[in-house]
């Protein structure tokens, strides 16, 4: 079990790394501007992480969490399962313009792990908010708006709604993206017919 010290330690290669990666991009940050820019040696940073790939899935993986702790924290704002469909959405869109680690993902992701641990952990990132949208969609469920048979496929598709609507992000204001998440949710709850 790690000490307490290893734990702050790891912790602070993950900012420092974080740091460098928004400041420089993905591939413009290595292992050794890390030791420079944080001071700890190279040897303790391999210590913590085994490549450089390892350390940015577990700054996604770091980020993520706290993305879904904000969302459980402001959850309790919206009352009923459609307001949380909306509120999630706004969530969702805040984090593209709030988070400068975005584009950094984005530059990882397009560079393509070719590990399959790596490729396993990124879609385990990439699923962790079905979680979230499956107690949104519990409520629906509660509230009678719809069959708990349909929750599954349900979060499958509301999840990949917002997903697919993330590439907007280069082409939209943050006003004009919320717009449009906003009625891909409408579209989403009463359909286009």
């Amino acid at each position: 079990m790690a000490t307490e010290k290893a734990l702050r330690k790891r912790d602070l290669i993950l900012d420092k790394a974080k740091e460098l990666f928004i400041q420089h991009g993905y591939a413009a940050t290595s292992m050794d501007d890390l030791v420079r820019y944080s001071g700890i040696s190279k040897g303790s940073i391999y210590y913590h992480f085994e490549s450089k790939e390892q350390l940015f899935v577990q700054i996604l993986l770091r980020q993520n969490e706290e993305w879904m702790r904000a969302w459980e924290e402001k959850s309790s704002q919206y009352s009923g399962f459609e307001a949380k469909l909306y509120g999630v959405a706004d969530h969702l869109v805040d984090d593209f313009y709030l988070n400068p680690l975005v584009k950094v993902a984005e530059e990882f992701h397009l560079g393509g792990a070719e590990d399959s641990n790596l490729m396993e952990q990124l879609l385990e990132i990439v699923q962790a908010p079905r979680q979230l949208y499956r107690d949104i969609f519990a409520d629906g469920v509660r509230e009678g708006k719809m069959a708990a048979d349909d929750v599954d496929e349900m979060v499958i598709i509301f999840a990949s709604m917002l997903d697919g609507m993330s590439t907007s992000f280069y082409e939209r204001s943050s006003e004009d993206l919320r717009k449009l998440y906003h009625r891909g949710v409408d579209i989403f709850l009463r359909g286009i017919l």
